[in-house]
């Protein structure tokens, strides 16, 4: 039996899968109703609504926790569900795949705002950090063939030097002409800018000043590796009675590349190829003496030329005027991002980042000791004292607050760190805690005047 968590995280996945190709069939919501009945994998309606509000990285990070056993059994539910209307997709095909790959291969699931992204599903791009590696030199050598092998599956493969060409081959003048019209507001300089940009990008630069800093996916100590992206989810960030307020966010699988290139792309696409009974629309990028403004030609060029760059921030908590004032601040002290919580989450938040600075994280077993619940709860009530109307708390543990400054931070567009923040619930044999990655540097504690520091620490 899947523990509660588990079955919301399954469900957030059926989810994705049905929604995969933007049809939504009758026999498969039969299916669905099936699954998810108390014969199947028992997920209650208050499950479901969760679920809506679980990204699909953090969805993925739950279920690598499954055996071998149950993780085979979602994967063969996840085929079977894909195949209840007589078809599975390519797009259906490849969420399967980002499945497994992340369940068994220890490849990673990014999910990130979808807000100035706009990259088609199935790209996959070929991203390192260093240049002139070995791994470089076997796509580049080989690139013709690789093209080829993903093109016929399908999937549109990016090399980031063979876009700079195209853009570099259009000249200077006719480049210069083009973003000055797509751009008409922009100085002189600004459009020099884009343009040298346009035309001398690197891999690396890539991974570094638009994957990390614009779009927020962090591969900056990865090593060569495939960026596919997956698919795009609705996240319910707050709920009304019509559950209106969303964010879309992109998910991509990351999948490090080993010396033989070519082998574990022919295990990919097959991979990804066997779960696929539907025709498959060769897709093969565009090659034009033209500005292209399509495809990962315009991703590249909107990144550029209209991303807004996220900054490396740290997290203040300032209590100064007893109110629950929460921010993140840019590292060049230039910007701050207000991160909304209600009293209550303020003081959980602070709780899980001070013990998090000071060892494990905060507990969060389910049956902690009378004596050190006792003092947990005396350390939270100090806090909330701080900000919160003079009310005593018998539990700090509260998994919707939790989740909402998870999703809230999020959401948050401008910051590059934003994943060092965000709280993430650790089991260690019998402990179980909740805490952040962040070190000390990056965070501050602003208390209200004439108090040096909280009291019981």
């Amino acid at each position: 039996m899947l523990e509660r968590v588990q079955r919301i995280a399954l469900a957030r996945i059926l989810s994705d899968l049905i929604e995969a190709d933007f049809i939504v069939e009758e026999k498969e919501m039969d299916f669905f109703e099936e699954t998810i009945s108390k014969d199947g994998f028992n997920i209650s309606e208050s499950m479901l609504i969760e679920a809506k509000r679980m990204d699909f990285a953090k969805a993925m990070s739950i279920l690598k926790e499954l055996d071998g056993e149950t993780r085979e059994e979602l994967v063969k539910t996840l085929k079977r569900l894909s195949l209840s209307d007589g078809t599975c997709v390519p797009l259906e095909a490849v969420l399967i795949y980002c499945v497994i790959m992340a369940l068994t291969e220890n490849a990673n699931v990014f999910s990130v705002p979808s807000e100035g992204i706009n990259m088609e599903n199935m790209t996959t791009v070929y991203v390192e950090n260093t240049e002139g590696t070995d791994i470089d030199a076997a796509i580049r050598n080989q690139l013709k063939q690789i093209e080829e092998e993903f093109a016929n599956a399908g999937f549109d493969f990016i090399y980031i030097p063979s876009v700079v060409d195209d853009f570099r081959a259009l000249g200077k003048k006719y480049l210069h002409k083009v973003v000055k019209y797509m751009i008409p507001s922009a100085s002189t300089l600004r459009i020099d800018e884009i343009c040298y940009s346009l035309c001398n990008l690197s891999t690396s630069r890539f991974c570094r000043d638009l994957l990390y800093k614009k779009i927020g996916v962090n591969l900056i100590d990865s090593n060569p590796s495939l960026l596919i992206k997956i698919n795009e989810s609705d996240i319910i960030d707050s709920f009304g009675d019509d559950d209106a307020e969303r964010t879309r966010f992109s998910n991509f699988l990351q999948i490090e590349l080993t010396d033989d290139v070519m082998n574990t792309i022919h295990r990919l696409v097959n991979t990804y190829r066997e779960m696929i009974n539907a025709d498959i629309v060769a897709k093969r990028r565009s090659r034009s003496n033209k500005f292209l403004y399509f495809g990962f030609h315009r991703s590249l060029f909107d990144l550029i030329a209209y991303g807004k760059e996220k900054k490396d921030c740290r997290l203040v908590f300032d209590f100064s005027t007893h109110t629950a004032k929460v921010y993140f601040e840019s590292m060049d002290c230039d910007e701050r991002f207000i991160l909304k919580l209600n009293p209550q989450e303020a003081a959980l938040y602070m709780m899980i980042v001070r013990k998090s600075l000071e060892g494990n994280g905060l507990d969060w077993r389910e049956h902690i000791p009378k004596a050190e619940k006792k003092k947990l709860l005396g350390e939270y009530n100090n806090i909330y004292s701080y900000i919160g109307k003079g009310n005593i708390v018998n539990e700090y543990k509260d998994r919707t607050q939790t989740h909402h400054i998870k999703t809230r931070i999020k959401v948050m567009s401008g910051l590059a760190n934003a994943e060092m923040f965000i709280p993430e619930h650790v089991k260690c044999g019998l402990m179980s805690f909740y805490r952040i990655k962040a070190p000390k540097e990056y965070v501050t504690f602003i208390l209200p005047k004439g108090e040096s520091s909280f009291p019981t620490l």
